[in-house]
């Protein structure tokens, strides 16, 4: 194999990973380590970005960019500024919300394709639609400050989340929810959820959930089509409420 081929393979396999070894760069490439360390050098004198770690080992790291995009995000943060991009853009006066959406398919591009495709398939799980009806509005309250943080984990982990809810016509029940994605009618929230027991799909406004905790022994996988028609359903029926 020519050199220049060898090392554009080494290049690619450091561009599919967030770190890895000489070791495992060897075995994967086919070539010794001491062929590894001679074209990373090289990698560095062409101006590609690489840091490593000494001792055991010899971490590799591929660093996809320097300065503000060097920035390491969780994926919470990248869903956050996937949904500020996409509010935005239900405003169609508002500045750089091109730019926003513009700067994340880079960031998307910029780490390795399965963490990707899990940033992206955690972004597909949240449907942002118009702002609030008047109606709405007239009644809705704030989410209590503790329901967001269990309601991202157990978004993220998938996993099922009970609580008591509080219809639209004042009766409270306890529900143990799938809770597939999230419905944004800004400033108004919805749980796009599977009810466990009614064995159905089922929106929950969130302002109106109370003591919900985690049910960690209850996973599940996400499925948004049948939620994403429920959604469209009760927007075109201006239903906002679990039944």
């Amino acid at each position: 194999m020519a050199r220049v081929d060898r090392v554009m393979r080494l290049l690619d396999f450091l561009r599919g990973r967030d770190g890895t070894t000489v070791a495992e760069i060897a075995k994967a490439l086919d070539v010794s380590a001491r062929t590894v360390h001679r074209d990373l050098a090289t990698l560095r004198e062409q101006g590609i970005p690489l840091s490593s770690d000494t001792g055991p080992g010899g971490g590799v790291r591929l660093e996809r960019d320097r300065g503000v995009a060097a920035v390491h995000l969780s994926q919470e943060e990248v869903v956050a500024l996937w949904l500020a991009a996409n509010l935005s853009a239900t405003g169609s006066t508002l500045p750089w919300g091109s730019a926003a959406r513009s700067g994340l398919q880079k960031l998307f591009a910029s780490v390795p394709k399965e963490r990707a495709r899990g940033m992206r398939e955690l972004c597909r799980r949240v449907v942002v639609g118009r702002p609030a009806s008047v109606r709405v509005l007239a009644d809705v309250g704030i989410p209590p400050e503790e329901l967001l943080a269990v309601f991202e984990r157990a978004f993220r982990e998938q996993v099922c989340l009970s609580f008591e809810y509080r219809d639209r016509h004042g009766k409270a029940t306890r529900r143990i929810v799938e809770p597939h994605g999230l419905l944004v009618e800004s400033p108004v929230w919805y749980v796009l959820a599977r009810d466990v027991e009614k064995a159905a799909a089922r929106m929950f406004r969130m302002d109106r959930i109370r003591r919900a905790r985690l049910v960690p022994d209850r996973p599940f996988t996400p499925d948004m089509e049948g939620l994403r028609a429920q959604a469209e359903a009760q927007r075109a029926d201006g239903t906002r409420a679990s039944s």
